[in-house]
């Protein structure tokens, strides 16, 4: 056999091969068309159902669209009208907010001008309120000076009144002393230390010492006898001498009886006495 011959056997082997599979993929996806027909003939009847059913429920849209497109409409209409409403008070509003904005602007200015001004009238008040303690401090310092002066002055008029009252008084016992002065015959230019005061008293003791008769008598300083003083010396009516005072103590004094005045003889027990006398 020739290679040519068995190259047609080759391929008529592989041809009846091919064959043979095709057979069986056909035989394996053979189907029956007529159920198939039917099936897809209810599938259009269910389809074709729910089509018209889909048509009538898209009839019922389009007719409820319709009406919420007239009712859109009709809101549309309104709210344009609104809007140009709207864009009329947006404008007067815009006018209300430029005239705000420059009567801000001239606030502002005015703002300014007042603060200036603020300042400025602080700044014065400063001055003002410095000028005012000052001045406080000067008016409380005088009336400080002038509470003082018065008080000087109600003292003064207060020691002036005293001291005229005093002055009265002073006048009105100078009067009634001249008054007793000229009732005992006493010259008023008399020093006092020469006028002798009128006492009464005896003689408790008696005692010679050195040719002279010193004599105690009880009266003394407390009764205004001093050193110098002298005291007459008697006996009822009867009249003895004059004595000396030579020392002083409170309630008795030592006297020397002067001789040149003697009359009789002087003994304890006799009265003494003074008279008022210048010298």
């Amino acid at each position: 056999m020739t290679f040519l011959g068995k190259m047609l056997t080759f391929f008529v082997g592989f041809a009846a091969f091919g064959v043979m599979i095709i057979s069986m993929f056909v035989y394996a996806t053979h189907k029956n068309w007529r159920e198939d027909a039917e099936a897809l003939q209810a599938s259009l009847d269910k389809a074709r159902a729910q089509n018209e059913q889909l048509e009538s429920q898209k009839n019922s849209l389009d007719s409820q669209l319709n009406a919420e497109l007239e009712i859109a409409r009709q809101e549309a209409s309104k709210l344009a009208t609104e809007r140009e409403q709207l864009l009329s008070q947006n404008l007067l509003i815009q006018k209300e907010l430029d005239q705000l904005r420059q009567q801000e602007r001239t606030n502002t200015a005015a703002a300014d001008s007042t603060q200036r001004l603020n300042e400025k009238l602080t700044a014065d008040v400063d001055v003002l309120r410095k000028e005012i303690r000052t001045e406080q401090q000067a008016r409380d310092e005088s009336f400080d000076v002038t509470v003082t002066a018065t008080d000087k002055l109600h003292q003064a008029q207060g020691e002036l009144t005293s001291l005229l009252d005093r002055n009265r008084q002073l006048a009105q016992e100078v009067a009634n002393k001249m008054a007793l002065l000229e009732d005992n015959d006493i010259d008023p230019n008399t020093s006092p230390d020469a006028v002798v005061p009128k006492v009464r008293g005896i003689v408790s003791k008696t005692q010679r010492t050195a040719g002279s008769q010193l004599i105690e008598v009880t009266v003394g300083a407390d009764d205004g006898l001093k050193p110098g003083h002298t005291v007459e010396v008697y006996r009822g009516d009867r009249y003895l001498g004059r004595a000396e005072i030579l020392k002083t103590e409170p309630d008795r004094a030592v006297g020397r009886i002067l001789r040149q005045f003697q009359q009789g003889q002087i003994e304890e027990g006799d009265d003494v006495a003074t008279r008022f006398r210048i010298g």
